[in-house]
């Protein structure tokens, strides 16, 4: 069956924020800092609610780092004081994005400094936080990169209308199953980039067919399983 992985969904050419964000990377405010640290382990940033899940604020791993220095430069050696604390204390005010919003906009937040962006729901109750991590598990996604089951070909195509559906439906025609698709542009030459990932059974069926009808194999690469 044929998987069609680009930048999309079914309401459109756009992949919305309630996709890609953490669901469970929340604590409540009264939790001691010591559990916190414990849940940095996994997520660099935290989503601070109360008991009744209204939203207090994120927390970071940076800003408990900042905290720590200052805690150790004023208190000295009972900074263990600290991991007692309520972590809500050190609750940050948190940009927040709506279900339903494009990943890009989330995007353009963290790329403007937030350390995460939190995601509501229709009833503007917190559903999930957005860091730069969720961001990179969603490209390891979208690209087949988490895939050890595929093969990966580079090829290089001319910047023409309908280049892309020619890939996919001399692949598909052929009877290989395609994973993943991702192209790029180089801006600099009258060419494009396009990585394909498809079944690691199906390589040898992708590659001759690819061959057969002149579409240029920069490398084909099988991933360690």
């Amino acid at each position: 069956m044929q998987r069609e992985l680009l930048m999309g969904d079914q309401r459109g050419n756009t992949m919305f924020v309630e996709a890609i964000m953490n669901p469970f990377s929340g604590i409540e405010d009264s939790r001691p800092v010591s559990e916190a640290l414990e849940r940095f382990k996994e997520h660099p940033a935290l989503m601070v609610t109360t008991p009744s899940h209204q939203l207090v604020g994120i927390v970071a791993r940076v800003h408990l780092l900042e905290a720590f220095a200052d805690y150790w430069i004023g208190h000295g050696p009972e900074s263990e004081d600290i991991l007692k604390t309520p972590i809500g204390n050190f609750a940050h005010q948190a940009r927040q994005i709506k279900a339903g919003t494009p990943v890009e906009d989330a995007v353009n937040l963290l790329y403007q400094g937030e350390k995460a962006v939190v995601v509501t729901d229709r009833q503007g109750k917190p559903a999930g936080i957005i860091s730069w991590q969720e961001v990179n598990n969603y490209l390891r996604e979208i690209t087949g990169f988490n895939d050890k089951s595929s093969v990966r070909f580079s090829l290089a195509l001319t910047d023409a209308p309908g280049q892309l559906a020619r890939v996919a439906d001399v692949v598909g025609r052929a009877g290989a199953n395609i994973t993943a698709i991702t192209l790029s542009d180089p801006k600099t030459l009258n060419w494009v980039h396009l990585v394909l990932r498809v079944d690691r059974e199906h390589a040898v069926i992708a590659r001759h067919a690819l061959e057969r009808h002149g579409i240029q194999i920069l490398s084909e690469h099988y991933s360690a399983e």
